[in-house]
């Protein structure tokens, strides 16, 4: 075999394979989605996942969590060193990917969001990789329920950064409802 033809049918079967992951799929009229830490950057820190103002959980080390949720609009952020937002407009019956990628802080490890598209082969092999090695994260409702309630000022500043940031003309990273992964 030709090695252009090798390599163009090698790109097709990766292509393929990671198009083909098998992701949990959300319930009926509900969207899904994937927060993945790829790297072990600042693996001891943990970082804090937000729906707006819902705290979602936090974990550190490469891991993932998956959140179902209402379809429309939402905004994400993550909290470390740092605080970044992704806006969404999710489609029901849609899963989605969003990349959490540790970077270095002044203090400790900082965060950065990055929606991930269907044709970035680079990071679904990251994230393959990572889905067949971890389990998911669960977070204990209990124990997240406590810490909302003790982060309710840290919620509110956070949000109140991020409206600041959007009244000033900061663009933020967008994960649109077509760049699903089902």
């Amino acid at each position: 075999m030709r090695p252009t033809l090798l390599f163009l049918t090698l790109s097709l079967s990766i292509g393929s394979f990671l198009n083909a992951q098998n992701y949990n799929l959300p319930s009926d009229g509900k969207s899904i989605v994937y927060f993945l830490r790829t790297s072990g950057t600042g693996a001891l820190i943990n970082f804090k996942y937000f729906d707006s103002e819902k705290y979602l959980g936090k974990f550190s080390n490469k891991n993932y969590m998956i959140y179902e949720c209402d379809p429309g609009p939402h905004v994400f952020w993550v909290a470390a060193e740092n605080r970044r937002f992704i806006e969404a407009d999710l489609a029901p019956d849609k899963v989605y990917l969003v990349e959490v990628r540790p970077t270095m802080g002044a203090m400790k490890a900082a965060v950065k969001l990055f929606p991930v598209k269907r044709e970035d082969e680079k990071t679904l092999r990251k994230i393959s990789r990572l889905l067949n090695k971890e389990p998911k994260l669960i977070v204990n409702s209990a124990s997240k329920n406590e810490e909302e309630e003790e982060l309710a000022f840290f919620i509110k500043n956070g949000l109140t950064k991020y409206n600041r940031d959007k009244r000033n003309g900061k663009e933020f990273p967008k994960l649109q409802s077509e760049m699903s992964h089902n």
